[in-house]
């Protein structure tokens, strides 16, 4: 085992060498990524989809092209309140835990939330924090999504859309009690929270895409943190798609 003087250093040690590669590996062919093909095969019967949360499943899908609409604001509000929401309080063994729509290892919620905003009714264009307690926005700067394009790898898929969503950890909030295997749970959060946030894309008629490659250094500058005690960890753009 590799031992650091504290838990932060040993996730950074990995956090900060896990850039973007310069090329990529030969793909392999699914049929050789197999696991266990030679094993006894049980079949399972057909699961229902005549349900709600199944028919949202099936619909949700990667959207690399977002039409120039507006959205309502309350498509916002419902879409950062399904990622992160309070929806109560629950007492464990004489403490009172926050309740939130996406799951957090201890209850401790080490993610924080930005959010970049173009043509959203009654609100002015664009970096904002959405504040969970009071269900609110922090404006931080004006960086609409268009300005994230370069950070984002050039991945211009975003330029319409009506919002970026941003994910961030504050590692020492979940490393304080786990040490270093908090920083897995960060990253387990953030795509709890990127799968909630995707899901209600489709339930209000949105589109949305998932962007995990990004340069760093880059998109922590343009949110205004550090990078290292809190840094970015992923991003989901969210717009009224459009069917190529």
């Amino acid at each position: 085992m590799y031992t650091v003087n504290e838990p932060l250093e040993l996730a950074l040690l990995y956090h900060l060498n896990s850039p973007v590669p310069k090329s990529y590996v030969k793909r392999v062919p699914a049929t050789e990524m197999r696991y266990m093909p030679e094993a006894p095969f049980l079949e399972l019967p057909k699961a229902p989809h005549d349900n709600s949360l199944s028919q949202l499943l099936e619909q949700r899908s990667s959207v690399r092209s977002f039409a120039n609409t507006t959205m309502p604001l309350i498509k916002l509000a419902q879409l950062l309140d399904a990622g992160c929401g309070l929806n109560g309080l629950r007492q464990m063994d004489d403490y009172t835990y926050e309740a939130r729509n996406s799951p957090s290892a201890g209850g401790l919620y080490p993610l924080e939330v930005f959010v970049s905003t173009q043509a959203v009714e009654n609100l002015a264009d664009g970096l904002y924090h959405y504040e969970p307690r009071g269900h609110g926005l922090h404006p931080v700067n004006q960086a609409v999504p268009n300005d994230f394009v370069e950070a984002l790898l050039q991945q211009d898929y975003i330029v319409n859309a009506n919002a970026l969503l941003i994910f961030t950890s504050i590692f020492m909030r979940s490393l304080c009690k786990y040490g270093a295997r908090g920083y897995r749970f960060a990253l387990l959060e953030a795509g709890h929270q990127a799968e909630n946030i995707c899901l209600m894309a489709v339930q209000l008629g949105l589109g949305s895409l998932c962007i995990g490659g990004f340069h760093d250094l880059s998109l922590n500058r343009m949110l205004g943190i550090d990078g290292k005690r809190h840094a970015a960890l992923y991003c989901v753009a969210v717009g009224t798609g459009v069917v190529i």
